[in-house]
Formats: C-alpha cells, sequence, structure tokens
C-alpha cells in the first residue's frame, strides 16, 4: 500500500504567508521541513519528529515561538485526508485567488482518483516542501506505506514524485509562437525501490493482450468524469482503455490520438446517450463497423462485437491467401467457434 501526498506552489506561499515565514528563511525551513515528508499526517511518527524539527527551527534559526507555534498548528489541523483538511484549509486562509485556485486544483484532483478508486491513503500536506523548484502548482509524491512491510526498516521510502512545471515551459517557450504554452506534468520512478518490493508473483493488473479501447466523447462539453468512470470500469474487467487526457477534445482530437497510438477500437458516449438513452456506440476504425450497444452490456457486447469482427477479417485474409482451404470445417477443426 502506498501513501500519497499532495501539495500546491501557491498553497506552499499562502501557508508561508500566513505563518509569517520571511522569504530569507523559506529556503532553510523547507530543508528542515522535509525531514517528516514521507511520515504520514498525524501519524504518531510525524508527531515525535516534529519535536525535533521544532527545536531546530527555534534555536538553529531563531524564529519566533508565535511562528513556530503557527507551523505546527499547519502540522496539526491542515494536514491529513483531503475531505477534512480541505475544509480547515479553506476556512483559515485568505480567501485570496492563487490559494483559492490551489484548494479547487486539489480538489478536483482528489475527486479524479476517487473515479479511479485512488482516494484512500491520500493526504493534503501544505507543509511538504516540492523537490523541484519548478514544481509551482500542483506536486506529488508517493511513499511506501506502513502496511506494505509493517515494522521494516524502509518503511516511507519515497518511490516516484511529479508535479506540474508549466512554469519551467512558460520560461522556455518561445515567444514568437502565436500559441500559448500547453500544460506540462512529469513522474520520476524510483524503479529499483519499487522492483525491490513487489512481491515474488506480481503481475500486470491489465492484460496486455487484449484489444485497446479509447473511450470517446461527443459533444456534451466533453464529458471527462463519464469517460474516466467508463474507462476505471474497463480496467477492472482488465480490459486496456484509456482517453485523450484533456477535458474536451474535439472528435477530430481523439481520431487522431487513436491514429497515433495505434488505437483500433473506439467506444463513444454523447450526452443524449448517457442521460436518456442508455447506449454507447462501439466502433472499430479498421473494419469501418460500427454498433449501438447499452452501457450495463458494455464490456461482453463490446468484447462479442469485436470477436466477430476479426472472424471476419481473419476469413477474408485466409479466403485471399488460400481459398481452396477457407471452409467453416477448416477453421472448426483448427478450433475455432464460427460465429
Amino acid at each position: 500500500m502506498c501513501d500519497i501526498h499532495l501539495n500546491h506552489g501557491n498553497l506552499l506561499e499562502s501557508i508561508w504567508i500566513w505563518a509569517g515565514i520571511t522569504a530569507e528563511h523559506r529556503q532553510k525551513v523547507a530543508e528542515l521541513l522535509s525531514m517528516m515528508a514521507s511520515l504520514r499526517p498525524q501519524s504518531s511518527e510525524r508527531k515525535l519528529k516534529w519535536v525535533v524539527i521544532r527545536r531546530q527551527l527555534l534555536q538553529e534559526l531563531n524564529l519566533a515561538e508565535a511562528t513556530v507555534n503557527r507551523l505546527q498548528t499547519v502540522g496539526l489541523r491542515f494536514c491529513g485526508a483531503v475531505d477534512q483538511a480541505l475544509p480547515r484549509l479553506r476556512g483559515a486562509l485568505p480567501a485570496d485567488k492563487p490559494t483559492r485556485k490551489a484548494l479547487d486544483e486539489l480538489s478536483d484532483l482528489f475527486s479524479y482518483l476517487r473515479i479511479w478508486r485512488i482516494e484512500k491513503h491520500v493526504y493534503i500536506d501544505p507543509l511538504m516542501p516540492p523537490t523541484e523548484n519548478y514544481h509551482r502548482d500542483l506536486f506529488f509524491q508517493i511513499y511506501l506505506g506502513k502496511e506494505s512491510h509493517p515494522g521494516a526498516l524502509t518503511e516511507g521510502a519515497l518511490l516516484a514524485v511529479g508535479g506540474r512545471y508549466d512554469y519551467l515551459l512558460h520560461q522556455m517557450w518561445n515567444h514568437e509562437f502565436k500559441t500559448n504554452p500547453p500544460g506540462a506534468v512529469g513522474t520520476s520512478l524510483a524503479l529499483e525501490t519499487i522492483i525491490q518490493h513487489s512481491p515474488v508473483d506480481f503481475k500486470p493488473i491489465r492484460n496486455e493482450a487484449t484489444t485497446s479501447i479509447l473511450v470517446c466523447s461527443r459533444g456534451g462539453g466533453g464529458l471527462l468524469i463519464e469517460r474516466m468512470e467508463l474507462v476505471a470500469e474497463l480496467w477492472e474487467e482488465n480490459i486496456k482503455a484509456e482517453l485523450v487526457p484533456v477535458p474536451d477534445p474535439s472528435f477530430t482530437e481523439q481520431y487522431e490520438y487513436a491514429s497515433e497510438h495505434e488505437i483500433k477500437c473506439l467506444v463513444i458516449i454523447t450526452d443524449m446517450g448517457v442521460s436518456q438513452t442508455g447506449f454507447v456506440k462501439v466502433r472499430h476504425l479498421d473494419l469501418k463497423k460500427e454498433k449501438e450497444v447499452q452501457r450495463e452490456d458494455l464490456v461482453y457486447q463490446s468484447e462479442l462485437f469485436f470477436a466477430r469482427l476479426l472472424w471476419r477479417l481473419m476469413k477474408q485474409t485466409m479466403y485471399s491467401l488460400l481459398p481452396e482451404f477457407a471452409t467453416k470445417e477448416f477453421f472448426a477443426a483448427l478450433g475455432f467457434v464460427v460465429l
């Protein structure tokens, strides 16, 4: 089990101001606070570590006791499970635009994680500094949780870090281009650590041999939530599925994405289909075939639909290569079911 720690550059800036940490002290304070970044918020281990950090803040950096008390308040009240921490942060911090943006983006991110069933062991940690100074928006750190190896010396091992680096991209962008630079996010994985702590019988969650499906939308403002929900359902059935990772892609953009990633099978949802008829469309790009199926029967019907299409394609290929042998009896002898 992993612990996911979230923060936002604007939120950290707001915490610095709220606690009274001046610009000259922020780097040193951040270095001290990073000593407890791997520890789960509100855990007994973190509270013990805070005693050491508090002493260093007072004695080595000569911070005012009132300032250190405010930092301690952040650690005790504003770090923790997202559903608890967000309301407390909204109530305590000024409602200026950067802070609202940070809290709204953290809330949105958590709602997306919840759709994909990743809401457990996700924490907001406003005292967590970024590992890279160009992470000015959302950033995260993922640690090995206690439940994975109770009592082991490697509890809290860093598995991954990442975040948005739009700021860096904006700095490097050629302003001669008429378009704005795109958003950017990156991740660094500690592969050796991940492999070291993976179970011996570890297997991929999704079946790599199955057909890849792109979940698309037509109209309805992009239907991002609905696309994510459908992708999650397909994952649960061990079906490879993905979506174009933008809120409202055009149908042309989605077709181009499928072509670039060599995805031949589309599941298309519409606002009317989701809310009224309960139907979605299943389409195979190469075979140019399409079928409308019930939303709740999507997995079974799509697998049957694609199996039939592949059967037809195989028959056509065999007829063209070996017309004298490509009979129903021939395929039956090979163990194929004639659909």
